[in-house]
């Protein structure tokens, strides 16, 4: 199974780029590679540039707001289990205090850094990174794993309430989805939104050699898929593709 997200606004576009971020820093940060740790470091600086966007904080906690209020609406309903409710009130009271409490730019400590500037300024030039350019960072990366995991985890720490923010607002989000069994017809599907906002759209595939491309306005849901073909252009499908549609709106 393969699922492909779609998002239909700024706010939902960037926390999913905060969690592919930060699923592959903290997958390279428990390694004791020294080259993974390269990797995370790179990762650092796109992880520090989204979460100084002040906007995109406003965006999250108006959200977050809109979503307690549609919440509490739920407390009357015996049809709603209580104690979960209490629970998801209370992860987003804590999510959304420790966003709105973080004060100055959380990435400061990377931008700071005369260090990580020196190696981010030269990590689109081809081989700028290796030792003849930057000693001090080759010494940083045959110093013991521990050390060099522990600087790392220093420079994120700022950072980690808006991992815990992206999880909680995309957790909760996909799961005001329900999953509808579609086709394609021709590898072709499109459906008008009937006058609903969604906020993202899922796509479930059993067939991991297809990829979808999607496109989506207020009038118009649009997937087509192709076959995925190294050597080739991709190709559109001929033929008629079942897949899982979920629709979000929190």
């Amino acid at each position: 199974m393969i699922v492909y997200e779609y998002p239909f606004n700024e706010l939902v576009r960037s926390m999913l780029r905060l969690e592919y971020l930060f699923a592959r820093f903290n997958q390279f940060l428990r390694s004791d590679e020294p080259e993974l740790h390269h990797n995370a470091i790179s990762i650092l600086f796109e992880l520090g540039d989204i979460g100084a966007r002040g906007d995109i904080k406003s965006l999250l906690l108006k959200e977050f707001e809109r979503q307690k209020y549609a919440l509490n609406g739920l407390k009357s309903s015996q049809k709603v289990d209580q104690e979960a409710l209490s629970q998801t009130l209370s992860e987003i009271d804590t999510v959304a205090s420790n966003i709105n409490h973080s004060t100055g730019r959380p990435n400061s400590a990377i931008t700071e850094s005369e260090w990580l500037n020196a190696i981010r300024t030269r990590l689109n030039i081809p081989g700028g990174t290796s030792p003849i350019d930057l000693p001090s960072y080759h010494a940083w990366k045959n110093s013991p794993s521990i050390e060099r995991r522990k600087l790392l985890e220093n420079y994120v720490r700022p950072l980690m309430p808006w991992q815990e923010a992206c999880q909680l607002f995309l957790r909760l989000l996909r799961q005001s989805g329900e999953a509808k069994d579609v086709l394609a017809h021709n590898g072709s599907f499109q459906q008008a939104p009937s006058g609903k906002v969604y906020q993202l759209m899922r796509i479930t595939l059993e067939d991991d050699t297809l990829f979808s491309e999607i496109s989506a306005n207020k009038y118009l849901l649009s997937v087509r898929f192709l076959k995925a073909d190294r050597d080739k252009k991709a190709q559109l499908i001929n033929a008629d593709v079942p897949f899982k549609l979920t629709l979000c709106q929190f």
